[in-house]
């Protein structure tokens, strides 16, 4: 487990370990969720579900594709339920 303090402007850092495994640079936006009481930050590495769904129709993803998708951001919701 990593600590971080809530500076006075509301800011938190993140550990350079961290920042390295997820790919977070300046400028990475994050999500924030209230999951049972508890804060959790993700970073946005996608577009939302409603932007990937754009052009399902025409083609563009194979259905193995956006079910990989999909497994991804369950496995994603599941750490962070941990």
């Amino acid at each position: 487990m990593m600590t971080t303090k809530l500076s006075q402007k509301g800011q938190i850092v993140i550990p350079i370990e961290l920042r390295e495994r997820y790919n977070m640079g300046p400028g990475t936006k994050l999500e924030l969720m209230d999951i049972g009481g508890e804060i959790v930050i993700f970073p946005i590495t996608v577009k939302s579900p409603i932007d990937e769904a754009k052009g399902f129709l025409r083609g563009g993803r194979s259905t193995r594709e956006l079910m990989k998708a999909v497994r991804g951001e369950e496995k994603r919701f599941e750490r962070a339920k941990k």
